[in-house]
């Protein structure tokens, strides 16, 4: 006969008793469920707060859409953007939301006279959000240009304001879209830039002439650059000689009229 019945218990004929359960193994499946559960919780609320950001974050795009097209922004706006962008920021930390509320609040300034006082708050306020973006995404180009323009518009062309463009041209060298912004900022700089500053504007106005020769000679104009444009293209005669021909060009067009 294979087994007695003992107590309505069936063990084996022989004796030995089946298997006990294993509570160590008992606890490390219990510990592993709720690692996996926790873990399972923890994505699902994750997920909850980055499509929240994502959301929020998307009210603030057609203003940016129109700021890549270097299209004019109101202030109203900008308060959207900068609005869309807190939202955000409130559900998730990000360096890039963090840039556009800084670009959102120096839209903000501009729109006010320069001698209203909030205008100096709302650069400060600006400068601590690009400095925070920043520790995020450090080789944001746009974030660092944005930065030297706030820190100019603070205390001048400081060498925090001078290194911050620095790091601009560094991050992105040959991005179209912050070329002319650069430029300006750069021309301003000059007469207290060092050596290695200007040899950073230098390489943006040679990149400058490449793209858009004629869009080179109205900023140089307007900013009373072109001795350092010359400087620039002083190796490359032939565009030189194109920039001197635009710039007659454009004054005689301007007596003209």
């Amino acid at each position: 006969m294979a087994t007695v019945t003992v107590n309505a218990m069936s063990q084996p004929a022989n004796g030995e008793r089946g298997a006990a359960p294993d509570p160590i193994g008992c606890v490390q499946r219990w510990s592993l469920g709720v690692v996996l559960a926790t873990l399972a919780v923890f994505l699902v609320v994750m997920g909850s707060r980055f499509t929240l950001a994502s959301l929020a974050g998307l009210a603030g795009e057609p203003v940016l859409s129109k700021l890549r097209d270097a299209l004019p922004v109101t202030a109203h706006e900008a308060e959207g953007l900068l609005a869309a962008k807190q939202g955000e920021l409130k559900w998730r930390a990000n360096g890039e939301a963090a840039i556009d509320a800084g670009l959102a609040r120096l839209l903000i300034a501009e729109s006010l006279p320069a001698d209203e006082t909030n205008r100096a708050h709302l650069v400060s306020a600006a400068v601590t959000d690009l400095k925070q973006g920043l520790m995020a995404t450090p080789l944001s180009g746009r974030g660092w240009a944005r930065l030297a323009y706030g820190l100019a518009a603070l205390e001048g062309w400081s060498a925090a304001a001078q290194t911050a463009l620095q790091f601009s041209i560094a991050a992105a060298p040959f991005e179209p879209s912050l070329m002319p912004f650069r430029l300006r900022m750069g021309f301003q700089a000059w007469p207290t830039l060092d050596a290695r500053g200007r040899a950073a504007v230098l390489q943006q106005v040679r990149y400058a002439a490449k793209v858009d020769l004629r869009s080179l000679v109205l900023l140089a104009g307007q900013e009373r650059a072109f001795p350092v444009v010359r400087a620039a293209l002083r190796d490359e005669p032939h565009v030189l000689a194109e920039f001197e021909r635009l710039r007659t060009q454009s004054a005689s067009d301007r007596q003209r009229g």
